[in-house]
């Protein structure tokens, strides 16, 4: 349940403002995604939300779309935000995204709708300071985890120290008095959140997901075909393939021989994915449509979940679940027991994920394994988690 807050510093408001510089269209990677719908099904139970996305301003009414602008931006590079973050002792993301033609939008936005609740994707986002008045922050992932992932698991100086300066802003951020509202995706992240800001106010708004009917017969061959689905310019991604590749593919590789093969689909793939999939053999599907997805889900045996370190995996399970796809998964993606059912398997351990493999190889598992992860995944429709939103904020006064 929400902390208590003094309502009478809030009014409610059926008008929300969605500040994501880090959001295109189309939609590609999970945080996107996650605020998009957001977005759309938010304004099916209030009458307006503006989404201001990296060079976009998107109105919603109703659950779709109603007018959309363009404005001249566009994300600063990879190189030169790493620099800034070093030179102003910044936050890499802040840096990267909030850029002078974004900020002076944002300002512009909130003169023009001063009465509507500001909506903050990502906690650097709030650096813009466009309100006074309580806002809601989006924080998609526990960042202090993150960032300490990639300071251990860089051997880049450059980027370790980025990493180093990152958790700092942050962590300079906790310690600063604010009236904001947090939007946790898990109750794992609201956990480690409160040890941050014991006296935070918090939510949790999960991760939706939005149902597919499922096909009577998914096999199209004998072969075991295992598909990975991700932003594949994104680092916890590329570590996730290239874990895969060290710990787990050899031993299947050597197994199956030519009875498995391994689909990766997702947007921008680096030089580095491109060259790892065409080492190992692997297919590569980069910057699909969203037909062309729903068919590799339909058609693949399993989807993996290979993470060393996770932070936003939880999207990637339900939309498996939600396609009727069993996962193999590593430990970390395991946030709930109840999620941990056959035909699916959590576990670190190579050697259960090839007898897994071995199992489903000689007893294909009928269609019923397939319905039960997608019964499952019901629970997290985004119909259901906007409503729950919406009650939580009409009983924190907004």
């Amino acid at each position: 349940m929400p902390s208590s807050i003094n309502h009478s510093s809030i009014s409610i408001s059926n008008k929300f403002i969605i500040i994501a510089p880090h959001l295109k269209y189309p939609l590609r990677n999970g945080a996107d995604i996650y605020v998009e719908k957001i977005g759309r099904y938010l304004s099916s139970v209030r009458e307006n939300v503006i989404i201001l996305g990296a060079n976009t301003i998107t109105h919603y009414q109703n659950g779709e779309i109603i007018n959309q602008q363009n404005f001249e931006n566009d994300f600063r590079a990879k190189t030169l935000a790493a620099i800034r973050t070093l030179v102003f002792k910044s936050h890499y993301l802040l840096e990267k995204f909030l850029t002078n033609a974004y900020r002076q939008k944002a300002g512009e936005i909130v003169q023009v709708h001063p009465e509507a609740v500001i909506v903050y994707s990502f906690i650097y986002s709030t650096s813009l300071r466009l309100t006074t008045k309580p806002a809601i922050i989006l924080t998609h992932n526990d960042e202090i985890d993150i960032y300490r992932n990639h300071r251990l698991n860089t051997k880049n100086p450059i980027q370790k120290y980025v990493a180093i300066l990152s958790e700092k802003w942050l962590l300079d951020y906790f310690h600063q008095t604010n009236n904001n509202i947090f939007a946790n995706i898990t109750e794992v992240d609201r956990n480690a959140y409160c040890q941050y800001i014991p006296k935070q106010q918090n939510i949790i708004v999960p991760a939706g997901i939005e149902y597919r009917s499922l096909s009577k017969t998914t096999l199209v061959d004998e072969k075991i075909h295992l598909l990975f689905c991700g932003s594949l310019n994104v680092k916890m991604n590329k570590d996730a393939l290239l874990f895969f590749k060290e710990k787990f593919w050899g031993l299947f590789k050597n197994h199956f021989q030519e009875d498995i093969d391994v689909w990766i689909a997702g947007s921008n793939p680096t030089f580095s994915v491109i060259n790892m999939c065409k080492n190992q053999g692997w297919t590569l599907y980069p910057n699909i449509s969203d037909e062309k997805l729903n068919s590799l889900y339909e058609k693949a045996t399993f989807g993996i979940l290979p993470f060393e370190y996770s932070a936003g995996a939880k999207t990637k399970l339900l939309n498996c679940y939600a396609a009727g796809l069993p996962v193999m998964a590593t430990l970390c993606v395991k946030n709930m027991a109840e999620q941990d059912f056959l035909p699916n398997l959590f576990s670190n351990d190579p050697q259960k994920w090839l007898k897994h493999l071995q199992k489903y190889q000689i007893k294909r598992y009928d269609i019923s394994g397939r319905i039960d992860c997608q019964r499952f995944s019901m629970q997290y429709s985004w119909k259901n988690i906007i409503e729950k939103l919406d009650t939580d904020l009409k009983t924190m006064g907004i």
